[in-house]
């Protein structure tokens, strides 16, 4: 019995041997918390491309203030101009609006002296803040909540300021 010799197929042979490798468990990392850039001193605050954006509001508030013609030559139709590039972070408000044919439009962005005239003639209206949203103004801390409430008071302020001035 001992002296004798059975025959195993080749896969009864294996069949210790090829017991399933265990993969390793891969733990699933946890995506690292980020930093909220856009939180500032408790208020969250919008990318800078919806804050830049026109929206049709604004747009229809600047055509019911300045009129549905090209503010320089009195042609239509018009397009909504940034006074204060949205590169420099102006906001799409209407306060930093200007609505001009294409001529003016395509000339103000060609010419640095024609569109410096056009935010000094809205600067003398409104002041020097015209083209920044109510999140700049909170940034800068010249209103103390980011709310539209505060920062159309502040606007306010700033044209009986220039209002009293001319007088």
């Amino acid at each position: 019995m001992f002296n004798e010799v059975r025959s195993y197929s080749k896969e009864d042979q294996l069949k210790g041997h090829k017991s399933e490798k265990r993969k390793p468990k891969v733990k699933e990392k946890r995506p690292k918390k980020k930093k909220n850039p856009q939180l500032y001193r408790g208020r969250i605050i919008p990318k800078k491309k919806d804050r830049t954006k026109i929206t049709p509001e604004n747009y229809n508030k600047m055509i019911e203030v300045y009129g549905a013609y090209c503010q320089e030559c009195g042609y239509t139709p018009v397009s909504a101009h940034h006074l204060v590039f949205r590169s420099s972070m102006g906001t799409g408000g209407w306060r930093n609006l200007a609505p001009l044919c294409t001529k003016c439009h395509d000339r103000a962005h060609k010419h640095f002296e024609f569109a410096e005239y056009l935010r000094t003639k809205r600067a003398e209206r409104f002041g020097p803040h015209f083209g920044k949203d109510k999140y700049a103004l909170f940034k800068e801390g010249l209103i103390p909540t980011s709310t539209d409430e505060m920062y159309e008071r502040f606007m306010k302020g700033e044209e009986e300021k220039r209002d009293n001035k001319k007088v």
